[in-house]
């Protein structure tokens, strides 16, 4: 009995001193990383000079007039119809159907934003441009029938933000992280975009790897002509970055200019996105090194493939990418 009673005591000694080490491993454990700031949300408030959108003015589908930008001619056709054709090339026609399903409703969107704005009617006396630069690609030889059931099942849904049209932006990746308007469209956009927030992503799970990281090496001399500075190239810097880490000024001097029209003057396929990691002066030379490719703002294309691999529906990439916005059905 005796023998017993000792082997019970020393088993409980033995675990108050395993008790008592692990909470000390633990106490001198580092504490885990914080994860990326959430951004506030916002109050769904109307915007400030952003019109109420006259949903009664689409409650039937309506027949467009589309400029061809190859053929250099105006054609007719019902929206949904030009849409296929966008869908197909603005995203690969393989793509998971949720990720195609999202594409269509922000496709959409944007398509009656600039019918809405008579942006294209100005140059081409038509609601909409298939140029890339002025608009969306647009490919009807790609349509498929994967294209014809995305853009079927979301037939005449588009995105409102507080009663008015939403901006529906968006890019090829983001560099895992969204930019807000004063990052890619500081002048561009008149009104307030409080769903365009720095919000996260893991893109780069299958992003391909020329549009995740990369480097370009530009001339000193056309930085600086390009910002309009007449001082020692290597004094041009990085003013500030906005809330995302994209370059909001660049310059020297009393010479600067936003990041986004430098972007433009350098030019969009060499300097990829304004999410730039390093900026480094050698020899009469700048590098940039930098993230994701396109203006970042908005629905991330591969971030939508993620998380549509990842099982995730149309509505929530949506509501994920546009920040306290509604989907809402337009026509039958």
């Amino acid at each position: 009995m005796r023998k017993n009673k000792r082997f019970f005591i020393a088993t409980l000694a033995v675990l108050v001193v395993i008790t008592v080490t692990g909470a000390y491993t633990l106490l001198r454990s580092p504490a885990p990383k914080p994860s990326p700031p959430v951004p506030r949300p916002q109050p769904i408030q109307p915007i400030p000079g952003a019109p109420p959108f006259d949903m009664s003015k689409y409650k039937k589908e309506p027949v467009i007039t589309v400029w061809i930008a190859d053929k250099g001619k105006v054609e007719t056709m019902p929206l949904e119809t030009y849409l296929e054709g966008v869908i197909a090339q603005e995203m690969e026609p393989n793509w998971p159907m949720e990720a195609l399903a999202a594409q269509a409703i922000v496709s959409r969107t944007l398509t009656l934003n600039a019918m809405e704005a008579g942006t294209i009617r100005k140059l081409h006396h038509a609601d909409v441009s298939t140029s890339k630069d002025e608009l969306q690609a647009y490919a009807p030889q790609k349509i498929n029938n994967a294209i014809r059931t995305a853009v079927q099942n979301t037939r005449g849904q588009i995105l409102l933000y507080a009663g008015s049209l939403v901006n529906a932006i968006y890019s090829s990746c983001n560099g895992q992280i969204s930019a807000t308007k004063e990052e890619s469209f500081p002048t561009e956009i008149p009104v307030d975009t409080p769903y365009f927030q720095p919000v996260t992503d893991n893109c780069f799970q299958y992003a391909p790897p020329n549009e995740q990281k990369w480097e370009v090496k530009i001339p000193a001399s056309e930085v600086a002509r390009t910002i309009g500075y007449q001082g020692n190239p290597a004094d041009i810097a990085i003013l500030e970055k906005g809330p995302s880490g994209r370059i909001l000024y660049i310059g020297a001097g009393n010479q600067k200019m936003y990041g986004s029209d430098f972007r433009k003057a350098i030019g969009y396929d060499r300097l990829k996105s304004t999410l730039i990691t390093q900026m480094t002066y050698h020899n009469g030379y700048f590098t940039f090194q930098g993230l994701g490719w396109g203006n970042g703002v908005g629905l991330c294309q591969w971030g939508a493939y993620t998380y549509a691999q990842q099982g995730w529906k149309a509505a929530d990439i949506i509501r994920h990418y546009y920040v306290g916005t509604q989907i809402v059905k337009l026509w039958d």
